[in-house]
């Protein structure tokens, strides 16, 4: 039993040092994959289960099961465990609590992600500064700032009234193509 225990922890042990330097390298992420064909599946997972077991399947899930496994297994073997059955249950019980714990976290890091791109309609209804004027009856365009996500943003603006002044307080009415 020593040397599948050996085996494991070395491979599992290996693999996740190749996945660190490839990850470290920008080659070791996940990346999407796209089907095109005339089936219906469910990629999302709709359902719990099947979406909780098949997270588990992860190149990354595997390689920490078998690295825990092995090295659990080591480690009951040095601390002289005496019943092989403990030592494979704990061992078994290590390198599920190990994938379980990775898919988990790769599932948290899956919806950190944001796009970057602000939502121009959070503008509607703001106060905003005018910083270029905005000429009179859709002459033009002119520029304002105004707070948007958390971040000042500078947009082009119009208004279909008279001429604004640069540095007059104006009300985002509508958000209309594009920055305007």
């Amino acid at each position: 039993m020593h040397l599948v225990y050996v085996i494991a922890a070395t491979a599992g042990c290996a693999l996740l040092g190749v996945q660190v330097v490839l990850q470290l390298m920008g080659l070791g992420g996940d990346h999407d994959v796209h089907f095109d064909g005339d089936a219906d599946v469910d990629l999302d997972g709709a359902d719990g289960e099947s979406n909780f077991f098949f997270g588990l399947l992860s190149l990354k899930s595997v390689t920490a099961f078998f690295a825990f496994f092995g090295l659990t297994g080591l480690a009951c073997a040095e601390l002289e465990v005496t019943s092989a059955a403990l030592q494979v249950v704990l061992s078994v019980l290590s390198g599920v609590a190990a994938a379980t714990v990775v898919m988990l976290l790769m599932r948290g890091l899956t919806k950190l992600h944001a796009s970057g791109t602000p939502n121009l309609e959070e503008a509607v209804g703001k106060i905003a500064s005018c910083y270029l004027r905005i000429p009179a009856n859709g002459d033009g365009k002119g520029k304002i700032t105004v707070s948007v996500g958390g971040q000042e943003r500078e947009l082009d603006a119009v208004t279909t009234g008279p001429e604004i002044p640069t540095g007059a307080q104006v009300k985002v009415t509508k958000k209309l193509a594009g920055d305007t």
